[in-house]
């Protein structure tokens, strides 16, 4: 990654019955090159941006290269072992599934 500069993706976050699903804009990466790991409650994610070619010469530049950086709290609202993702078009999408403790349930109603 590019030392300790690094560009915050931005980030859609959608919510089913069943799971939240994240659509982080990463344009210029590769799969093989974004990382996704979480620790405790804490989900991050790490995309290296590929370079263009260092033979050209730049007579003006409007934007910078910077790798990606964005993390997000998951805490317990997760199973983290469900966590899956893909990376297409320039969007990366992870999907998490809800843990059943935040799930809806529908709540038996007993006679007697």
């Amino acid at each position: 990654m590019n030392g300790s500069r690094y560009h915050i993706p931005a980030a859609n976050i959608f919510e089913t019955k069943d799971k939240f699903i994240l659509a982080i804009d990463m344009p210029g990466t590769t799969k093989e090159r974004i990382e996704i790991s979480c620790d405790g409650d804490e989900l991050s994610i790490f995309g290296k941006v590929e370079e263009i070619n260092k033979e050209w010469e730049p007579l003006s530049t409007e934007f910078r290269l910077l790798d990606y950086r964005k993390e997000f709290t998951i805490g317990g609202k997760v199973n983290k072992d469900s966590i899956k993702a893909k990376y297409e078009n320039g969007i990366l999408i992870i999907e998490l599934e809800k843990s059943e403790s935040i799930k809806p349930r529908k709540i038996e109603i007993k006679t007697g």
